[in-house]
């Protein structure tokens, strides 16, 4: 089984977290909202990544009046919830390598938020939301001073956080970046981007997460064409 299949089904067992979760403004954090509560704006087109129950439609529903969403996750079981919570807007299962189901299309703003310290794939995964945005690419990244941690041996993450006994043996990378790493690679990733800004705060890891460190910088970026 590859990684990217691996990580689809584990996410199969938090399904029913994002019942409640992550759907309203007030769930939004507020590493997230100090970007985003400036980003919204009527007619705006959005990519939401690793999308889940479609939550952050709600969340631009309570702030807007007329927008476009369009929602991919890498879980069948995350798609199909999502498609009956929203039926008005589009949803579509992808492969982490592939998201030809989107192909040619560009959006105003692309949310990639709660993922990418969850997978192997971290690195194409920016690069690939940057070549879907047209305006602003926000994403979060967990950060800290020693060197990069991507090693599932050394630190990882519990997937029984939903509430599914199951998942506690269903292991997913807590991937923690070295800062100017996270700084090279937003920049490399990129390419043509006339600003970057970011803002975090120190905070303690998940209690999901089993790694060798107490506290990491929850870092919001913000990338702008």
């Amino acid at each position: 089984m590859s990684d990217s299949e691996h990580n689809a089904r584990a996410w199969g067992h938090v399904v029913d977290f994002f019942d409640h979760e992550r759907a309203t403004s007030t769930q939004v954090y507020a590493s997230e909202w100090f970007f985003l509560k400036d980003l919204l704006r009527e007619g705006i087109s959005v990519l939401d990544v690793g999308c889940a129950q479609g939550g952050f439609a709600g969340v631009l529903a309570e702030n807007l009046k007329d927008f476009s969403y369009t929602g991919i996750d890498i879980s069948p079981e995350m798609i199909t919830r999502a498609k009956a919570r929203h039926p008005s807007r589009a949803f579509h299962c992808v492969n982490e390598s592939d998201w030809s189901a989107i192909a040619g299309r560009r959006f105003d703003l692309v949310l990639v938020l709660g993922i990418l310290h969850l997978h192997e794939t971290w690195r194409d995964t920016i690069a690939r939301a940057w070549s879907h945005t047209a305006g602003t690419l926000l994403m979060d990244l967990r950060e800290h001073e020693g060197p990069t941690i991507e090693d599932k041996t050394v630190s990882s993450f519990r997937m029984d956080f939903g509430g599914d006994a199951t998942g506690a043996c269903v292991r997913l990378p807590y991937v923690i970046v070295n800062s100017a790493e996270a700084l090279a690679v937003v920049r490399r990733s990129s390419d043509g981007a006339s600003r970057l800004s970011h803002y975090g705060y120190l905070h303690p890891v998940s209690g999901a997460a089993m790694t060798p460190m107490d506290k990491v910088m929850t870092n919001v970026w913000c990338v702008q064409r």
